[in-house]
């Protein structure tokens, strides 16, 4: 018989639940997070909650993870409160703006980097096509698999020159 996992009476769902109420608290038991809470940087989220209970985040980490209650009761902690109350954490989430401007800020410098590196090309290549065509326009009507130097008119018999294009194999037998 197969027990379903996300049973409110299953023990690894109490222990999620149990670590998100001591996280929150902010008196966590994991020796790690006790020094995030003691230096002020402890988050509620879903990879502090799966440390402090001692199993693999995994299984409260996607929408379709084993326990879907706990990953909506972490994920309601982590939505903001409101205005920030104090100087720290206002520093805090103007830090965090900071960091995402100049992330996006980098994203757009590397795809503008891309653009003109894919321009250039195209540009070469457009130069290329266009020096293509003005040799074919300036070689006109000729044949284009005539040699420079040699006019195309081919000998005749009467020339007095004769052509071997096929040796004779019978000498070599």
């Amino acid at each position: 018989m197969v027990k379903n996992p996300a049973l409110p009476g299953d023990g690894i769902e109490q222990d999620f639940m149990q670590a998100l109420a001591r996280v929150a608290a902010g008196n966590p038991i994991n020796p790690a997070l006790v020094k995030r809470a003691k230096r002020g940087t402890l988050e509620v989220n879903i990879s502090t909650v799966a440390m402090e209970a001692g199993h693999s985040r995994t299984l409260i980490s996607h929408d379709k993870c084993a326990y879907p209650r706990v990953r909506m009761a972490v994920l309601a902690y982590r939505q903001p409160a409101g205005e920030p109350t104090s100087l720290s954490e206002l520093n805090r989430n103007l830090r965090q703006e900071n960091a995402e401007l100049r992330r996006t800020v980098k994203l757009a410098r590397e795809s503008m980097a891309a653009m003109a590196l894919r321009m250039e090309r195209v540009v070469r290549n457009a130069e290329r096509e266009i020096a293509a065509a003005r040799r074919r326009e300036k070689r006109g009507d000729r044949d284009p698999n005539q040699v420079a130097g040699h006019s195309s008119v081919l000998p005749t018999p009467t020339d007095g020159v004769v052509l071997e294009f096929k040796p004779d194999r019978s000498k070599d037998t």
